[in-house]
């Protein structure tokens, strides 16, 4: 009985610590996405400000700016699968969005409505 006890008392560490979670790894499209993303807007337009702030813990914010000031700041949960970015409000309120990125453009695709939009980055990354 003594050696059971030893051998689970050797064994058991290495088990538990191999059950790492993987989701705190971010994979490189996700590594893109992490940072601030302005809406590209036409010159002259007078069109509302968005940001969208995405965060490497999968967190991050929709931003509504005026005049330099941040009017509206709306938290969110984000997900990345393949190129559908789901972005989790709370309350049972979710927004898919279609993405692709390239270096410092993401091409929007809102997945409920169609509506189409450009952001570029303006910040590489959050702590």
């Amino acid at each position: 009985m003594k050696k059971i006890l030893l051998l689970l008392a050797i064994v058991l560490p290495f088990v538990f610590s191999s059950c790492g979670d993987d989701n705190d790894v971010l994979s490189s499209q996700e590594e893109q996405l992490v940072g601030e993303w302005a809406i590209i807007n036409e010159p002259g337009s007078q069109a509302d400000d968005y940001h969208y702030v995405f965060k490497k813990e999968r967190t991050g914010s929709r931003r509504h700016i005026e005049d330099g000031n941040v009017k509206t700041d709306v938290p969110f949960n984000w997900a990345l699968k393949g190129n559908k970015l789901t972005l989790d409000y709370g309350s049972g309120q979710q927004l898919v969005l279609e993405i692709s990125i390239s270096i410092d453009k993401m091409h929007v695709v809102y997945v409920a409505t169609g509506l189409v939009q450009d952001y570029k980055k303006v910040v590489s990354s959050e702590e």
